[in-house]
């Protein structure tokens, strides 16, 4: 125990965790990434010969400048919390299609004519960028359906729109240039107004689903994850509903609603997100003071039990659980000791391994979000809660091994108490019957000389049977050639009346009696398996000397899928292993066929 305290610092791995620091000039990079559109934008105002638009003003461009820099500092949290998710690259996104309207006020024909087509492609990054939040991954079908026809929705109808459009300027001071829309390929009123009406009636519905998609997120969300989604929530419902009344009033010419929502409206919507992500960011940060007040708390001791109680509390999550390597090999369990089964992909759930110098000394299985949210948080209570965490695992595993010793008794008796009943019942059936019928016969021959001979000979007959019946029973019971020529011979013995093609390898050598009866049962009963359930062709039994042990192995090429809880005696050769200090491993993956391995010290004695 002193040891395993005394060990090297234990190491997390797991997905989303101990991402490496982010380099001083890849932030500086992002941030001249995220400021360039904006200060371009801001450029081509300043310059533009051309007349602005009412809304644009002073304050709206503050507000404007003010909004960016809010975006670039979440672009800047996100990148920083989990550069290998795409989140920051959506913010990227975001910041530079926020700006292709402004093309418009550059005084060429290409530029209008991007800035018009195009605009509209930052309504699709903003629906984009709400349903994958706060990862930038779109998880299932829906989501990604959505988002593609979103995409596809918006350069469609632009697209078209502009093929059959031309702007007129008649009464316009273009100060000496009025744009073409070099996309136009033959100029139709009629269709540019159905094209028109009609993204225009289907806008409403694309905004529904937006909110449905985020709604969907948060119904099947862990109170984890609704802590990071609240931002979300918020905002979608009301930037669906306003990109929705802005497109309908430009549409039907509600110069009312597009003058108050071109105001400050919009700007205090798209505040939302971006702050949300901040919030988050200091949110977790506030989390990391709390590994201190663990830390404080482990160092005045922690009740053996308790500890997933604390983790749980220190994390936020109480969905979190905790399992270590089993010591008889191959699972995990509980604290309490009991088998452990990890998450299936999938569910929401991330397994940190906790390992020193390649060795598993447990996992934590706990909500996704906690890494999305913070990356690093996992580890930093991992570290300070090493120690309660070494002494967790190795009470654990003392219950463990007390519930496996506890259950392996109990079916030791009931396997004994089971063997003698059947070895009553088949002498009493089978031996003990022919010899009442024997004893009958002879009591016959007494007293009708005429006919002894053929009574004699009959009864003859029925001893050699019984006899027979007599010894087969004891060679289950221990076989003589077990005795008598060892464990090889006798493996052979088992090996020729198994019914597939058995391979013996090994030497002859002699061992210990307890060892031998042990070694030659674990072959019987897995040749028995083999036989009767893995539909194998071909099975090698290996027999060798490893150190202080003998190691005997049984292959076979069947369908795999053996469970040694599932009642094929396999558990009942685990007991008998251990009783004299052994080891029992199964490997049987479904279609992989069937390893048995025990492992038996040369020393062992019975006792």
């Amino acid at each position: 125990m002193h040891e395993a305290v005394a060990s090297p610092t234990p190491s997390i791995h797991a997905a989303g965790i101990s991402a490496p620091a982010p380099r001083r000039r890849d932030l500086v990079l992002l941030v001249i990434g995220g400021a360039l559109p904006v200060a371009s934008g801001r450029l081509v105002l300043a310059l533009t010969p051309l007349p602005l638009h009412e809304s644009i003003n002073v304050p709206s461009q503050v507000g404007v400048s003010v909004e960016a820099a809010v975006w670039i500092g979440a672009l800047l949290l996100s990148y920083r919390r989990a550069p290998k998710q795409p989140f920051w690259k959506l913010i990227l996104a975001f910041l530079w299609t926020d700006q292709i309207w402004l093309l418009g006020y550059i005084p060429t024909s290409l530029t209008w004519t991007l800035g018009e087509a195009f605009s509209a492609v930052h309504d699709a990054v903003s629906a984009h960028l709400l349903i994958a939040y706060p990862t930038g991954w779109l998880v299932g079908r829906f989501d990604r359906r959505l988002v593609g026809f979103v995409y596809v929705f918006v350069l469609a109808t632009s697209l078209i729109g502009h093929a059959v459009w031309q702007p007129e300027w008649v009464g316009v001071d273009c100060v000496g240039f009025c744009p073409n829309n070099l996309l136009l390929i033959s100029r139709n009123d009629t269709l540019e107004r159905l094209v028109d009406l009609g993204s225009t009636a289907f806008i409403p519905f694309l905004a529904v689903g937006v909110i449905a998609a985020v709604v969907r997120h948060w119904r099947a969300a862990t109170p984890a994850a609704r802590r990071v989604l609240w931002p979300v929530l918020i905002a979608t419902p009301l930037v669906a509903t306003l990109t929705t009344l802005w497109y309908l009033a430009l549409d039907f010419g509600w110069l009312v609603v597009t003058d108050v929502l071109a105001g400050q409206l919009l700007l205090f919507v798209d505040f939302i997100i971006p702050t949300g992500v901040i919030a988050g960011m200091l949110r977790s940060s506030l989390h990391r003071s709390s590994v201190a007040d663990l830390a404080v708390e482990l160092g005045g001791g922690v009740p053996i039990g308790s500890l997933r109680a604390s983790l749980a509390r220190t994390l936020r999550d109480p969905t979190l659980e905790i399992a270590f390597p089993s010591v008889a090999g191959g699972g995990l369990v509980d604290p309490a000791g009991h088998p452990f089964s990890l998450p299936s992909p999938g569910t929401g759930r991330v397994v940190a391994r906790l390992e020193r110098e390649g060795e598993l000394l447990g996992v934590l299985v706990h909500d996704a979000v906690i890494s999305d949210e913070d990356p690093g948080l996992v580890e930093a209570v991992t570290s300070v809660a090493r120690l309660a965490l070494e002494n967790e695992r190795l009470a654990a595993q003392v219950r463990a091994q007390l519930e496996e010793v506890r259950a392996s008794r109990q079916r030791i008796v009931e396997a004994g108490d089971a063997e003698r009943r059947r070895v009553e019942r088949d002498l009493h059936d089978g031996a003990q019957q022919r010899l009442v019928a024997l004893a009958m016969r002879l009591e016959q021959a007494r007293g009708a000389s005429a006919d002894a001979q053929d009574l004699i000979d009959a009864t003859t007959t029925e001893l050699g049977a019984a006899i027979a019946e007599v010894r087969q029973l004891a060679r289950g019971l221990h076989p003589p050639i077990l005795t008598e020529a060892g464990l090889r011979a006798a493996v052979e013995s088992l090996a020729e009346r198994t019914p597939i093609p058995v391979e013996v390898e090994g030497s002859g050598e002699r061992h210990a009696a307890t060892v031998e009866a042990t070694a030659y049962f674990v072959v019987a009963e897995a040749l028995t398996n083999i036989a009767r359930h893995a539909n194998a062709s071909h099975a090698t039994v290996s027999i060798r000397t490893s150190g202080d042990d003998l190691a005997v192995e049984i292959r076979d090429d069947g369908r795999g899928g053996a469970d040694p809880a599932g009642g094929s005696g396999l558990s009942g050769l685990r007991d008998r292993v251990a009783a004299i200090g052994g080891s029992l491993v199964v490997h049987s993956p479904e279609g992989g066929g069937t390893s048995v391995l025990a492992t038996i010290p040369l020393a062992a004695d019975g006792g």
